[in-house]
């Protein structure tokens, strides 16, 4: 398919050029609905004058559809996305990025969305929109989900559609999340996930940092150990991740921590555990969630975060999860490969 594409921007290259150009309108607006046409332009950085032509084409087509709440994408429209995503990932170059990210993090799969999170809002839309694909695709009604909190894990529940029918047994908190906003924590994404699959869930109402002896009364608990035990059978695990540094300064960590990540050159946060560029868990905070030792023995782990800034953070990661499928974003994946060429 690669060559005849070739042979195909050759003969038309202003062809390719249009399909490009209205497929990222379409998807746009998607990714928005239900949007006005000024966000699809500042989204895009087209001119307005370019937007409101295309638009005006997909509208005539029957694939957009523009009422008095904004514009929202067809039925027609979402069969031509489908369709057309394989072809628009190879006249992009996202397919081969997708294939050399693969090969340098050795894992299971990546999963690619378009353009740069740090940059534009709409990229982290498309990640969770991919993720919520590849979830259904995996979950069945006996699975068991353990999700972290955040806001990419936030995206991903916020895209989840809500079910008719019941799509999995129970959804648990990957960690303990007071002390942070409510709405990105582990435990408000869990509910918020079950409701919508018509799922069971559990809490974790910990703190992070907790002191050994209050984490091991904390424990005895019946709910939290409860919890605790439902997370040992997890077979799904919805992972997000952060920079070392900056998660360590939003839990508030002292100082004396602080330097010991610095010291040990810790790039990656993720459930409370903080690896360096080898993939090594080099601190680990006191809170109770899902034990690192044990991701590889989970069937499916689903690794999600976006941003040039997150590139060495998932490569770390990386290195110690072969067995989970990322999902990133363009910036993160270029990134990526300029820090293996250093």
């Amino acid at each position: 398919m690669k060559e005849k594409l070739q042979m195909v921007k050759k003969i038309v290259p202003d062809l390719t050029d249009e399909l490009i150009k209205r497929y990222r309108i379409l998807k746009t607006v998607k990714l928005l609905e239900p949007c006005g046409r000024r966000l699809v332009v500042l989204s895009l950085g087209m001119t307005e004058r370019t937007v409101r032509s295309e638009i005006e084409k997909l509208n005539a087509q029957g694939l957009i559809k523009v009422s008095k709440t904004g514009m929202s994408v067809t039925e027609d429209g979402m069969t031509v996305l489908e369709y057309l995503k394989p072809l628009f990932a190879e006249l992009t170059g996202l397919s081969d990025l997708e294939l050399r990210v693969k090969t340098l993090m050795g894992a299971r799969g990546v999963m690619l969305a378009q353009g740069d999170c740090d940059e534009n809002h709409r990229t982290q839309k498309e990640m969770a929109q991919i993720g919520v694909r590849l979830l259904l695709d995996i979950m069945k009604r006996n699975s068991r989900i353990a999700i972290t909190g955040g806001t990419t894990m936030a995206a991903l529940v916020e895209a989840m559609p809500t079910a008719s029918t019941h799509h999995a047994q129970i959804v648990l908190p990957a960690r303990g999340s007071i002390g942070r906003k409510l709405e990105l924590q582990a435990d408000t994404l869990a509910a918020k996930m079950a409701e919508k699959i018509g799922a069971d869930y559990r809490m974790l109402h910990l703190p992070d940092n907790l002191s050994k002896n209050v984490l091991a009364e904390m424990r005895k608990e019946p709910e939290i150990a409860d919890t605790i035990q439902e997370l040992k059978y997890i077979d799904i695990l919805l992972l997000g991740v952060g920079n070392a540094l900056e998660m360590a300064e939003k839990r508030r960590l002292d100082d004396t921590v602080f330097q010991i990540l610095k010291q040990k050159q810790a790039v990656a946060e993720a459930c409370g555990y903080y690896f360096n560029h080898q993939g090594e868990v080099v601190y680990e905070t006191n809170s109770i969630g899902v034990d690192f030792q044990e991701v590889h023995n989970i069937d499916h782990v689903i690794v999600s975060a976006g941003g040039k800034h997150k590139a060495a953070s998932l490569l770390a990661l990386s290195k110690s999860m072969s067995n989970a499928v990322f999902i990133m974003d363009e910036g993160a994946a270029r990134e990526m490969l300029r820090l293996a060429e250093l």
